[in-house]
């Protein structure tokens, strides 16, 4: 019963909040007659069920609940909550009330029952609004009317109706703390978020900025929330009423992406603002070095603007002598570099991961890395010879990190280890295949760390940091790069932070030729893809099987063979020439890959046991279908 009281209080409360002058949103006390305000019931991110919640509260989310307009925002003003109260609840009855409202030509923005311990009595609560182009707002007295005749029809009991909440923007700033509710509001809508602060992917710290506030500054710049649409739909099921004095959207702000570079049309993109595109399948096996205009593009906020001869680095932290380099320094006063290193993104082949059970990140195919030949200085050697980091004061400082910061407000660290070891080949890099590091990709210079994750490869490079403490924020100490077991799907309860956060990436291999759903006639199926270990773990033999995994065939290895086991920081092309046996012919099979590395790890079968709240470390065998034609 206390969590269907809670409802009851919302609503109650809801109805309190316009009782105050002037009937506006949250008069000065914001006071019930009843009990005072009480925090509105917080829905979780995902659907309830009825089983975990045996006869206390069961919220059921309808499919295409909610209604969007223009760009999928929620923008139409004063929905109706309509409460359905009937004396016995039966199964279907939702399902049959949802189709009386569809006839109804009504939308359903959300739907819940609150049920009553030991009783039949239930209570369906509906957010509605009128359907239609041209409508706006909650339902008139005529149409709730006709709404209510149609749905007392289906069972015995009583039918209410009111509008949505109204809170105003005064109101939604006295929320701000967990014990009083954290609200954000977006657009015309306000938000109880205080249940899903702890599970934002971009980190606790970084979503109470906008606690009590509008978020809508802060998803001009952060686009992948509209851009991908979950998060909307995330959002829309925290909505606990409407604002009275939204912000107005007549006046244009400057977009902060109009700068950006123009990008090949070649990549295949899931967000334009920020930029996320992927190395598409079809270009990745022309050139072992990748091509800078179709170089894979992770990014987090606009790309700066930096012009090379105001660029100054800054090193710095303890056991250093602070110095400031530019670009000048970097090129004169330092042997040159190079290194041939891959770079992957933690989500890469996020997508398959996805198939088992949605994950929270972009979804990746294989695309997400690509391969360059970098130019530039050692961090060792900048940090030894010019900031004085000596082993001794490493040991005497108690250093234990290096922190990266790019000039766009991202910030990484890797363990000192990697940073100063002769053999690790950390890089200040400010050329790409032999050019000048593009804007693109993090020019003037770029950290390049090789065989880690692709997110400690920081870009844009302002400040070097020698530290006893990792860097701080969602990228390192957040849930954005860490690893949960596949039983863990909300965070409630974890310390995050002491979590060790990803670094080096497990064996990786994939097919990129044939293509999935190809048709062949030859009796030898040719087959080529790539395969990168983490670590500098060179690849030993890369497998490839047609029936299952039952045998398996050791490709040839191809260009990237020939580096050395243990700094092989880049990927190897492989192909096989595989025979198709006469019970496959003429019948569709999947072909299979499995890479070992010089550790002798391999990839595991299957990805259901990979899966993680994250979608990180996809590395399962990969696998392609394809059909054999007589």
């Amino acid at each position: 019963m206390a969590m269907a009281g809670r409802l009851g209080r919302w609503l109650r409360a809801g109805r309190a909040s316009r009782c105050g002058s002037g009937g506006a949103s949250g008069s000065s006390s914001g006071k019930s007659s009843e009990q005072g305000w009480r925090r509105p019931l917080r829905h979780s991110a995902r659907p309830a069920c009825a089983a975990a919640l045996p006869a206390v509260l069961a919220c059921q989310y309808l499919d295409g609940r909610r209604s969007y307009c223009e760009g999928g925002s929620s923008s139409s003003r004063g929905s109706s909550i309509i409460r359905f109260r009937v004396d016995v609840d039966r199964p279907g009855l939702l399902s049959e009330a949802t189709e009386v409202l569809k006839k109804q030509q009504v939308n359903i923005r959300d739907a819940r029952i609150s049920t009553e311990e030991g009783s039949k009595r239930a209570t369906h609560i509906y957010f509605v609004e009128e359907s239609g182009e041209t409508a706006r707002g909650g339902l008139s007295e005529e149409r709730l009317a006709e709404v209510r005749a149609a749905l007392t029809q289906l069972a015995s009991g009583s039918c209410e109706a009111e509008p949505w909440p109204v809170f105003s923007s005064e109101e939604v700033a006295k929320h701000q703390t967990p014990s009083n509710g954290i609200w954000v509001s977006y657009k015309d809508g306000v938000y109880d978020i205080t249940d899903f602060v702890q599970n934002h992917p971009g980190g606790k710290d970084k979503i109470m900025l906008a606690a009590g506030k509008a978020i809508d500054p802060f998803w001009r710049i952060y686009q992948q929330h509209t851009g991908r649409g979950n998060a909307l739909e995330l959002l829309e099921s925290m909505r606990i009423g409407d604002l009275s004095d939204p912000p107005d959207t007549t006046r244009t702000a400057s977009d902060p992406y109009d700068s950006d570079p123009e990008r090949h049309p070649g990549l295949i993109f899931h967000n334009n603002k920020p930029c996320n595109a992927e190395l598409p399948s079809e270009l990745m096996m022309d050139s072992w070095l990748t091509p800078n205009p179709v170089w894979f593009i992770r990014h987090h906020h606009p790309v700066p603007e930096v012009n090379p001869e105001d660029f100054r680095l800054c090193i710095e932290g303890v056991g250093t002598k602070a110095v400031t380099l530019c670009l000048e320094d970097l090129k004169k006063r330092f042997l040159k570099r190079e290194v041939v290193a891959t770079l992957q993104c933690g989500g890469n082949r996020r997508s398959e991961l996805d198939q088992i059970e949605k994950t929270s990140g972009i979804p990746w195919g294989f695309g997400a890395m690509s391969t360059a030949q970098w130019g530039g200085v050692y961090l060792r050697e900048v940090l030894q010879h010019c900031a004085g980091l000596s082993h001794e004061n490493v040991e005497a400082f108690d250093v234990k990190h290096v922190i990266f910061k790019g000039m766009d407000g991202m910030e990484a660290s890797i363990p000192i280890e990697k940073a100063l070891s002769p053999y690790g080949d950390v890089l200040l890099a400010y050329e790409m295949n032999g050019e000048a590091l593009p804007n693109e990709h993090g020019a003037p210079v770029r950290v390049i760390v090789p065989g880690v994750v692709g997110v400690r490869n920081v870009k844009w490079l302002g400040r070097v940091v020698a530290s006893t403490e990792e860097a701080e924020g969602p990228w390192q100490r957040g849930l954005a790069y860490k690893g949960f077991s596949p039983m863990v799907k909300e965070l409630q309860g974890i310390d995050v932070e002491k979590i060790p956060s990803m670094h080096e990436l497990p064996v990786q291999s994939a097919i990129v030729s044939p293509k999935p759903g190809s048709v062949t006639e030859l009796d030898d199926l040719e087959v080529k893809g790539f395969a990168w270990s983490g670590g500098g773990r060179g690849i030993v033999r890369v497998d490839v099987s047609i029936d299952e995994g039952k045998t398996w065939i050791t490709a040839e290895l191809a260009d990237g063979k020939d580096q050395c086991y243990n700094r092989a920081w880049a990927w190897t092309f492989w192909e096989a020439s595989v025979p198709v046996p006469a019970e496959l012919q003429g019948k569709e099979f999947t072909v299979l890959c499995r890479a070992v590395d010089s550790a002798y790890s391999t990839q595991p079968e299957r990805p259901e046991p990979l899966w993680n709240l994250r979608g990180l470390n996809c590395n399962c065998w990969h696998r392609v279908p394809v059909r054999h034609q007589e």
